[in-house]
């Protein structure tokens, strides 16, 4: 055998073993199960957890004061999305974000039967108690429109509600019963 070819099949074995002798052990973690990013609503929408987890809060309270919260839609896909911005565009739906640009997208949006806009007990009470759950109203247009924004949705002042009213939270007036006799 030449020498020259000796040569170069020696080098090309040392290249080949090379990487396997200066290797290290590398330790390969396991990727941890995460928890599921959206979960169920009552309702059966979904909302990602933190979302989901205040607005049971807030429907229950709302529940209790005589006003509950009927959702008619929470998380949406980006094809859903895509769909309803596509009709929007068209003029055959109604209002709705680019997709990507949702809240909804993130399941941190949910929109709400709410009656006539502005003008109803239920949109009263989410305008007045929303934002102790870290809900708001983001879209002017949209009274049924609310979203999970806790880092900057400010709680109220000590005995007012989220709009600044006083809240009724006065001792109850004695009942004085007269005696028909």
């Amino acid at each position: 055998m030449s020498s020259p070819l000796l040569s170069w099949g020696l080098v090309l074995l040392v290249c080949l073993l090379a990487p396997v002798g200066f290797a290290k052990e590398v330790k390969v973690r396991k990727a941890k199960a995460k928890a599921p990013r959206l979960v169920r609503i009552h309702s059966g929408h979904r909302l990602q957890r933190d979302a989901a987890t205040a607005f049971e809060s807030m429907a229950a309270e709302a529940r209790a004061a005589g006003q509950p919260l009927l959702v008619t839609s929470g998380w949406r896909s980006y094809q859903k999305q895509r769909y309803l911005w596509r009709l929007y565009r068209k003029g055959l739906g109604p209002k709705a974000a680019r997709p990507g640009r949702s809240n909804h997208n993130r399941g941190l949006a949910v929109d709400l039967v709410v009656g006539s806009e502005e003008a109803s007990p239920t949109y009263d009470w989410l305008a007045g108690n929303a934002c102790r759950f870290g809900f708001r109203r983001t879209v002017a247009s949209e009274a049924w429109h609310w979203e999970y924004r806790p880092r900057s949705t400010s709680a109220p002042q000590d005995g007012e509600d989220c709009q600044g009213r006083p809240l009724n939270v006065g001792p109850t007036p004695a009942v004085v019963r007269q005696d028909a006799s």
